[in-house]
Parts: C-alpha cells; structure tokens; sequence
C-alpha cells in the first residue's frame, strides 16, 4: 500500500494545551516517549480532521472545505508538519499496532512477585514504573518492561548492570520475572528528586556539592565495570542531604556487552553525533563518551543550561555537538568561574583524546577547581573595551573583513568575553565566527612573541614563580605598543595581540594561546 493510500488517524491518547496569547498550540500523546510539540493553530486545525480515519489528501481537502483554503498550497504548506506528526505518533496508521489504546498492565493494589503496588508513577506504551511494598512495610519500585524488540535487551543489561554495580548508588534488585517481551523487575525505592530539580533552589555552594556527587556517584559506577549508558538528571536522584542515586539501567554496558545508542540531546558526545549527522549507526558506549555526558551534566547542574544552544533543528544541533565548543558561563547568564569551566572544557573535548584519561581523573580535576574561589569578573582595560564597540557589525572592520581576518577577530573576542564576562564580547564573538564558519586563527609560530609568552604563563601556573608571570607582562607590552583601533585585527602580532596578551596575563591559570581549541589547553 502506498503512502496516498494510507488512512491515518489523530490518536485517541493525544492531548493539546491551547497557550495563552499565543499562535501555537502544544501537542503531545499519553504514553509516548516523543516530547510535546510546537505546531501553529492552522496545523492542529488541520490534524484535527483525522478524528476519523482518512488519507492524507481526504484530509486536506476536508480541512479546505471547512476553512476556504487552497488544497494543493495547503498540502505543500502542510506536508513537512504532518510528517513529524506521524514519526511521533500523533497521527498513526488506521489498525496498526501505535494506533492501539494505551492500557495500564497492573493496578493499584495488585500483587507483584512479592510486592503489593500502592501507586503508579509513569505508564508508556513500551513500560510501567509503580510504587510497591514488600509484606514487611519496605518502599520498592516495580519496573515493567513489554517491547517485543528491545525489551528482552533492555532487562539482560538492567539485570546485568545491578548485579556488577552493588558497591555503587544503584537500587538492589529484590525480584524480578522474565517474559518474551522484556520482564517484570522489583527494586529497592532509590529517594531524591531528578538532579537538576535539586539545583533549582541551591545556591553556588549547594550547586557544587550536588554536581561533585554525581561524579562521585558515576565514579563508583565505572569502578564497577559500568557504563550508564543514559545519562541524563531524570536518571540521577538527589536528596538533600545530596546523597546521590543512579536509576535506569536499560542501557547500560556491562561485561563487554554493547548496547543501543541514544538518538540525540545535550548529552550525547560529538563522535556519535558525526555519525547520526552522516547517517550512520554511532560507534559502541565507552569510557570517553560517558565522561562527556557526564560533564554535559556537570555544566547544567552548575549553570542551569546546557553547554551548547541546541534550540534548532535536529541537523544543525548534530554540527554543533559534533563541532563547537561549550558556552563560557558568561555565555549563559551565569558569572565566569574560570577554573571550573577550564575543567569542563576539557571533559567536553570534541577530540576524546583530548578529554581526561578517565572519570576518576576529571572529578580530581573538579574537585580542585571547585575548591577554588568564584573570580570576579573584571572589565576589559579600556584599550579592549573600546574594541568591543568598533568590532560591532555596524562598524569599519565587518565591512572591510575577509574570513582570515573574522577568524582573528571572533577569536579576541572570544578570549574577552570568557576572561571578563562582558557579555557583549560574547554575542559579538558568536557573530564573528559564524562568519569565518567557525574557523580559528593561526598558531603562532614556537619562538613568536605570543608563542613565548604563553609559555611563559604556563610555566608561572607550574611553579608559582612570579618571574615567569612577569616575564609574559613584559612580551605583551613589547609585541605591538598601545592598541589602535583602526588596525585590522591580528591576534599574533601587533597592538591587538599585545592588548590581548595582557589580559591573558591576568588570568595565568586560564590563559589560552590563539588558534588552540580551549579543550587542548592541558
């Protein structure tokens, strides 16, 4: 049967919230794993005549008798919407499986194994998760998995996963049932709220004690031959005491065994994006991947944001994980924390090898960098605060900039925004590299001036010793005299160079010579 003739029909189980002052309406199905979605009022308008069964052009041609529209502009208009409404079975096939009702396996009160289930807590078409007790008063989870394909999967690993994960904050397995399509599993209660709901409300110093124990607790998890394999806060329960649970463990990798990759979000790491992006099947979960999702996780806990704008379609997000490099705090609204965020960095390598030798590594790392206190951020000397306002795109240097010189700019700037927090550094910055397509300057030359100083900032922060650091003042005042603002931007050699050195100079520990991705800094 072909795609025209295929009856489709809005799901009984969709539900939509009409917003406020608003052209959209938020669409979403019961029981689905796919997110609500934006669509305009026209689209739902449209969907809407599917209550029915109907083709696709029975459809349109309904939604035109009723509104006066033009059928085959409206087809047009409306093809790409309808399209997502069928991949997230909004609209489904007329008598195919997604086009049943969504039924609850179990019910209040019924005996499970040896629990007797008190409440339910999420019901999807392919799971169930209850709260249950034991016949002495002891809080448990049932866990039902029923997915023909992946379920049987799913528990092995679940299984497989708690066994070898005893010495770490994982639930203890009380009981558990095996069946075709996956399994029925009791597990000890794991207390606490999804760890970025417990950061809501904390300040700094609870925000770094909650973020320093789920390292700890992933730490522990990998101790035990664990990859997690779903990284994310729902998975992650905090309580306030910031004692840390780690719950969900259907994709896990345990004893060799590889295990299904996650399609997408702020925490899948940039190799498995590249590959997605070229329509690929991602490489196997290791240890490097994991410690990326893990720092992707460090960073919301911190900030409340995620490390890269993913607000756009799913085709660009892929590029940007796959090739940009985190927001400073700045970037998100949060003051700079120099220390911490040249710790992320790193962990959020876009090269694995560029990222920690291991989890345990990266929270030593953290650890330290957390211990160190919160830097006030100061402003740019007033040579670079003005160049923040004639670098704008209103100004001499867009008009006259080739690609070479946007990548030296976008580069200063950038440098500017992630020593001072001036948040119009930033915006100018991502304008600049987007410019450029996101390339960077030159590494200057080992016997440079900006070569020598650098070297010269690194050796200070190895050894405290206050010459090193006086000896890079002292490049930077000899590379290129005061800074004219009507040179081109160069950030090698020069007044510009020389004006950027000197505030690298002020912040040794985070200094970072030009054309090096800030994940290589170490």
């Amino acid at each position: 049967m072909s795609v025209a003739e295929v009856r489709y029909l809005l799901h009984a189980d969709v539900e939509v919230v009409q917003l406020p002052d608003d052209d959209e309406v938020l669409v979403g199905r019961r029981g689905s794993r796919n997110p609500p979605q934006l669509v305009s009022r026209d689209a739902m308008a449209l969907a809407e005549c599917f209550r029915s069964p109907r083709t696709l052009v029975d459809g349109v041609i309904a939604y035109c008798a009723a509104s006066g529209a033009e059928p085959l502009a409206t087809l047009d208009a409306a093809f790409g919407v309808l399209v997502a409404l069928t991949r997230s079975e909004v609209l489904v096939a007329d008598g195919g499986a997604p086009a049943e009702r969504l039924r609850e396996r179990h019910q209040v009160g019924e005996q499970v194994g040896p629990a007797t289930i008190t409440d339910r807590v999420r019901v999807l078409r392919d799971s169930e998760i209850w709260r249950a007790v034991l016949a002495d008063g002891t809080r448990v989870v049932v866990k039902v998995v029923d997915d023909e394909v992946h379920g049987p999967g799913l528990v092995r690993r679940e299984l497989t996963a708690l066994e070898r994960g005893q010495r770490a904050p994982v639930p203890r397995l009380v009981w558990h049932e095996s069946s075709p399509t996956g399994g029925t599993l009791v597990l000890s209660e794991v207390e606490g709220e999804a760890a970025d709901l417990a950061t809501l409300t904390a300040d700094d110093d609870g925000r770094r004690r909650i973020a320093l124990a789920v390292v700890d607790a992933y730490v522990a998890l990998h101790a035990c031959g664990v990859l997690h394999g779903d990284v994310h806060p729902g998975n992650v329960l905090v309580t306030p005491d910031a004692e840390v649970g780690i719950i969900d463990f259907g994709l896990a990798t345990a004893e060799g065994e590889p295990s299904p990759r996650t399609a997408g979000g702020e925490y899948l790491d940039p190799a498995a994006a590249a590959a997605l992006r070229a329509d690929r099947t991602p490489g196997t979960l290791d240890e490097a991947a994991e410690q990326y999702a893990v720092a992707a996780m460090v960073y919301r806990l911190l900030t409340g944001s995620a490390p890269l704008d993913l607000a756009c379609e799913r085709v660009e997000a892929l590029r940007r994980i796959a090739e940009d490099r985190p927001r400073p705090f700045v970037g998100v609204g949060v003051a700079p924390w120099l220390a911490v965020e040249r710790v992320l960095r790193r962990a959020l390598a876009v090269d694995p090898a560029h990222r920690y030798r291991s989890l345990r590594t990266f929270r030593t790392a953290l650890l330290w960098a957390t211990a160190t206190p919160r830097e006030m951020a100061e402003p740019p000397a007033a040579d670079l605060l003005d160049a923040v306002g004639v670098l704008d795109v209103d100004g001499p240097a867009w008009a006259s900039a080739d690609d070479e010189r946007a990548a030296h700019v976008g580069w200063l700037l950038a440098r500017v925004a992630t020593l001072t927090g001036d948040p119009r550094a930033f915006d100018l910055a991502h304008v600049w590299s987007a410019r450029c397509r996101h390339v960077l300057p030159p590494v200057p030359g080992p016997r440079t001036p900006v070569a020598r100083a650098h070297r010269a900032l690194a050796a200070y922060v190895r050894t405290g010793r206050p010459g090193h650091r006086r000896a890079a003042a002292l490049i930077a005042d000899e590379v290129g005299g005061p800074l004219r603002t009507d040179e081109p931007v160069d950030v090698l050699t020069g007044g510009w160079a020389g004006a950027l050195l000197r505030l690298e100079c002020s912040r040794p520990a985070v200094a970072s010579m030009p054309g090096r991705p800030w994940a290589a800094e170490e």
